[in-house]
């Protein structure tokens, strides 16, 4: 029995890690065949509102990202100095494609947590419910309000 409840918790825990993976590729195909459900998601806005990203917790959450090994993960959405427009059009195409990245690992996830609650595998269901919020549903509230605050730049930018 302890065996079994320490596998499920391990695949609970790698299968939202690496739900990522098939959403990057994925994300990446569509931008180079400008599909326009990437332009959808790269101008869609959730909320123009900075203070539910601050109910959210979510600047914990960045801190948590920019001070471990996470910050290695996506290197390529950095702002070191004042980017031009066009930098900061392409600062915006890889946070969408970081955005569609998690949004496609989360319903990756979502699958397999509708087939443990069939198998009635519940412990692994809820953690991997937990882990799915974590690495998927966290990192895109992220990406929706750093999208949102380069908006905000590329205004000032722009007059």
């Amino acid at each position: 029995m302890n065996e079994q409840l320490v596998f499920q918790l391990c695949i609970s825990v790698l299968i939202p890690i690496y739900s990522g993976l098939p959403g990057l590729w994925i994300a990446q195909i569509m931008r180079k065949t400008n599909s326009s459900f990437f332009y959808s998601v790269k101008n869609f806005e959730m909320t123009k509102n900075i203070g539910f990203y601050k109910r959210l917790r979510l600047d914990l959450f960045t801190y948590f990202v920019k001070n471990t090994f996470f910050r290695h993960c996506n290197t390529k959405i950095k702002i070191t100095k004042k980017p031009s427009i066009n930098e900061a059009d392409q600062l915006l195409n890889e946070i969408t494609i970081s955005e569609l990245c998690h949004l496609f690992g989360f319903i990756f996830v979502l699958i397999f947590q509708i087939g443990t609650l069939i198998l009635d595998l519940y412990t692994m269901f809820f953690c991997s419910l937990l882990f799915n919020t974590i690495f998927n549903i966290y990192p895109i509230f992220l990406q929706e309000c750093n999208k949102l605050r380069l908006r905000n730049f590329l205004k000032i930018l722009q007059q």
